[in-house]
């Protein structure tokens, strides 16, 4: 069991309960990163929803939150989860920690940390995983480098000393997330300078008979969100540590994509009239949340339609094919189209985001295009 966390007289360590506590425990981030341009708020309704548990996440899993406090004023927070539905999938006992936001303290690191590790000892898990907020793809992890640029959608910012804190401490790392750029002058105006093998395959298949990409149809949301979960779930089942997405999770991140979805940035590939491959990009919001500070006060909302016009970069989030259909030259087609599009809209760039480091056909596009690996995000397994 590990030890006491409360070492300093003047350091406390209370649950969040109260509607002011939430507050509170929200605000913190907006002082830490006064005056980082990097850094994105996340959206401050969502954060809400998550610290009063209305989730879908909670269907299937519990969670708690801690707020470490110096003198009255909230100096680190973290937030400490149990996925029951993940865990019965890979037979373990373990945790998740998350929302993790601490000033630049080793014992408000140390006494967030190993309150997160008591609690879930007391409810029998051997290890936690995190930084994650609390899904697979809810802000993973630490980031490593590169903190001269801002974060696209989903991606965190975290400054240098989280990572040297972690590292002090012995975590083990666990996994690591990457997210890739590419400026669209390197395309150019006809993606006549994208790799010649990449445009060779794209080309191939699309004179393939048995092979046609169709555009998302939003007015059946319903059905393309079946098939999209089937080739997700099928494409990424063949990765370790990947928990098959379930219904209401996929329709938590669907509905939040929902406002922003285009359909001509959505494709699946077909082969023999079935689909079997589909790619996600949605304009990266993030720029327009950045300039809006993550909706925090309702009068930002009236902001927020100026700048969503403003938007200079897309984010490409997923790109997904069945198994059995690898090395057809779907992916490249699904993408050479996206680019297309990309292109067209006017946006000077592409986030590529997020991928684990283990993906196999992910990276492999992403480096045969010339893509540049701009954020790294590490995530930790640390025992409890």
């Amino acid at each position: 069991m590990p030890a006491n966390p409360m070492s300093q007289p003047d350091l406390s360590l209370q649950r969040v309960v109260t509607e002011a506590d939430r507050r509170e425990f929200l605000a913190l981030p907006y002082q830490l990163y006064r005056g980082d341009a990097h850094w994105i708020p996340r959206l401050w309704p969502e954060q809400i929803e998550w610290l009063r548990r209305q989730n879908p996440f909670f269907e299937q899993g519990d969670a708690d939150w801690f707020a470490a406090r110096r003198g009255g004023r909230v100096v680190g927070t973290i937030g400490v989860a149990l996925d029951h539905a993940a865990n019965r999938v890979h037979d373990r006992r373990w945790g998740i920690f998350g929302f993790l936001e601490f000033v630049d303290d080793e014992q408000v690191f140390t006494a967030l940390t190993d309150r997160a590790k008591e609690y879930l000892y007391l409810r029998g898990a051997t290890h936690m995983v995190g930084p994650r907020s609390f899904g697979d793809n809810d802000f993973p992890g630490f980031l490593v480098g590169r903190y001269d640029c801002p974060a696209a959608l989903f991606e965190g910012h975290t400054p240098p000393y989280y990572l040297r804190m972690a590292e002090k401490a012995g975590w083990s790392e666990h996994s690591d997330t990457l997210a890739y750029r590419f400026d669209s002058y390197k395309a150019g105006e006809n993606l006549e300078l994208l790799p010649a093998k990449l445009r060779h395959v794209a080309d191939r298949v699309a004179r393939n008979p048995r092979c046609s990409l169709r555009p998302a149809q939003l007015t059946e949301f319903d059905r393309d969100l079946r098939i999209v979960r089937r080739i997700y779930n099928r494409s990424l089942a063949t990765l370790p540590d990947f928990t098959p997405m379930g219904e209401d999770e996929l329709l938590r991140f669907a509905d939040s994509l929902r406002p922003i979805l285009v359909e001509d940035l959505i494709w699946f590939a077909l082969v023999d009239g079935q689909e079997v491959g589909f790619s996600l990009a949605v304009p990266n919001v993030a720029e327009a949340f950045h300039r809006v500070g993550g909706l925090r006060y309702p009068w930002q909302y009236l902001r927020l339609a100026w700048e969503m016009r403003r938007i200079r970069s897309v984010s490409f989030k997923i790109l997904a094919v069945e198994p059995a259909y690898w090395g057809m030259g779907l992916e490249a087609w699904m993408l050479s189209r996206i680019g297309e599009v990309s292109l067209r809209r006017g946006y000077r760039w592409l986030d590529g985001s997020l991928t684990g480091e283990d993906n196999p056909q992910t990276n492999k596009i992403s480096l045969r295009l010339g893509a540049e690996e701009y954020k790294r995000y590490r995530v930790y397994t640390v025992p409890v």
